[in-house]
């Protein structure tokens, strides 16, 4: 009786193993809810000063693999670095990441597959992001490069771009909106028919960030788009194929926040409407106009775009141009507070870390100021005597 126990325990696990040797792996075009999404957006400067760093060490230390690929992409930062425009708040790590995520993926290496596949799954809870997920400080890196380096909406979605996967499916009803769920490079060059288990996704992007500049010449497949994994999209049918087309809503959405800092995992994922438009320097030789005095933080709001037309032009309320900003003129009626004399521009550009919160009172405030609106145990006594005395009085 044990024995054939035994057998057919023995069969069983036999086919469990030969069916996940051969079945073929569906992904699911889908909001990807398990990815992880944080885009640091509250908690940027207290990121990028007092964790962040520590953590790029940490992680290059207990990670061999991940310590060549950075030693190699700063390499080929240094070199390129000096020939590009970028924005004012761009810093050189932002740069590295974003090397090294190109030169991984355009090679399909063991470590471009591995990151990727630690984000779609980093984000099934705070706990899997906090103990189980090894690239904390790159996902920091790269999330806020594609941040800093987008540009309006009107002038990337017009430039459909390509990208092919793998037994990808997608399950139409409701609002038909997806997520990638993971950093995605997609190409201008449309690619050749594949096989029944790849499917063409055509893409309509608005926070794709082109990156041919980060190279000496255009590449070869023509112009290169990285997408980040929380851009939502309506998903429609190719026609009566099995290929997909995507059209960017003009939106992100997260069901993160500064997640690293406490942040729990929100239920439904959060809509992200409001972005910087990035300040660009001037280098020599590129086209940038140059950026004269203090720098502005020019904020917009993102605009919900009716992508079903293909003829509505998409409209941005943000400037339409990188053209130099015109300082107001000072209205000598109105007071102004100068910053103190001992502040210089590099501290102003430099913040020093936000000091610790003050702790709350013990006691249940009646009011913000957290003081107790009781009276003090004299008056109390006062009050109570005056009270005996002209009830003794009646």
């Amino acid at each position: 009786m044990k024995t054939g126990h035994f057998k057919m325990v023995t069969m069983l696990l036999s086919a469990v193993i030969l069916m996940n040797i051969f079945q073929v792996k569906a992904n699911m075009l889908d909001m990807a809810d398990n990815a992880f999404d944080d885009e640091y957006q509250k908690c940027t400067d207290r990121m990028e000063i007092k964790y962040v760093p520590q953590l790029l060490k940490e992680e290059k230390a207990s990670h061999q693999l991940f310590e060549d690929v950075w030693e190699n992409a700063k390499a080929k930062w240094e070199a390129r670095k000096t020939h590009l425009s970028l924005p004012m708040s761009f810093k050189d790590n932002h740069g590295i990441a974003l090397m090294a995520y190109i030169s991984e993926a355009q090679e399909q290496t063991s470590f471009y597959h591995l990151f990727n596949e630690a984000v779609k799954m980093a984000g099934q809870s705070r706990k899997d992001y906090i103990y189980g997920f090894q690239f904390k400080a790159f996902h920091f890196y790269l999330t806020k490069a594609l941040q800093l380096l987008r540009r309006p909406c009107e002038d990337s979605y017009k430039n459909v771009v390509y990208s092919t996967s793998q037994g990808t499916s997608f399950t139409f009803g409701g609002l038909n909106q997806a997520r990638l769920g993971h950093f995605t490079l997609a190409h201008s060059a449309k690619p050749q028919a594949a096989s029944d288990q790849h499917i063409l996704l055509t893409i309509h992007t608005c926070f794709g960030v082109a990156i041919g500049k980060f190279f000496d010449k255009e590449n070869e497949s023509g112009r290169i788009i990285i997408i980040p994994l929380n851009e939502i999209f309506y998903v429609s049918q190719d026609g009566a194929s099995n290929n997909l087309i995507l059209r960017s809503t003009n939106k992100t959405c997260s069901h993160y926040e500064c997640a690293f800092l406490g942040g729990l995992k929100m239920a439904n994922c959060v809509e992200n409407i409001e972005y910087f438009l990035p300040i660009y320097v001037a280098s020599p030789g590129n086209e940038e106009k140059k950026v004269s005095g203090l720098s502005l933080a020019l904020k917009w709001k993102v605009s919900f775009c009716n992508l079903g037309d293909k003829k509505q032009k998409l409209e941005d309320p943000g400037v339409k141009n990188h053209e130099p900003i015109q300082m107001p003129v000072r209205n000598k009626n109105v007071r102004t507070f100068p910053l103190p004399e001992y502040k210089s521009q590099e501290d102003i550009n430099n913040p020093t870390p936000a000091p610790a919160p003050v702790p709350r009172p013990k006691t249940h405030p009646s009011a913000s100021s957290g003081k107790m609106l009781l009276p003090s145990f004299g008056a109390f006594i006062i009050l109570i005597s005056a009270s005996i005395y002209l009830f003794v009085s009646l």
